[in-house]
């Protein structure tokens, strides 16, 4: 099992690769634009929001949630820039399950980025 920190780093990636696919999709924007776009989605803020969403959902599994819970205990050596602690520690939680379920493989990657990304649009 790696790191909270580590899964973290990775699931960072994979969410923000997911989420810049869907603003892509379809659309002729300029860079600008889009970086706007995607960066309204990819903070420490709207991630926090979307982590509480699916916590109060219940959509983690038992494993998830243990991962979810150890990423937003651990003791982490960077600092946000502009969110708050309690963001941070939320969407690394939430960037350390997905980097999990990308991690083992299979299909709940994809079914977690697919509720994180329709969560966004509600939070």
């Amino acid at each position: 099992m790696l790191p909270p920190s580590s899964l973290a780093f990775i699931g960072d990636a994979v969410y923000t690769l997911y989420m810049r696919r869907r603003i892509v999709e379809g659309t002729d924007r300029t860079v600008g634009t889009l970086h706007v776009s995607c960066s309204r989605l990819v903070n420490a803020g709207a991630q926090a929001a979307v982590f509480d969403a699916l916590v109060a959902d219940g959509a983690f599994t038992d494993e998830e949630s243990e991962i979810a819970r150890r990423a937003k205990n651990a003791h982490l050596h960077s600092r946000a820039k502009s969110a708050t602690s309690s963001d941070y520690h939320k969407a690394t939680a939430l960037e350390a399950v997905i980097g999990y379920a990308e991690l083992i493989g299979g299909g709940r990657v994809t079914e977690l980025l697919a509720l994180c990304a329709e969560l966004s649009e509600r939070v």
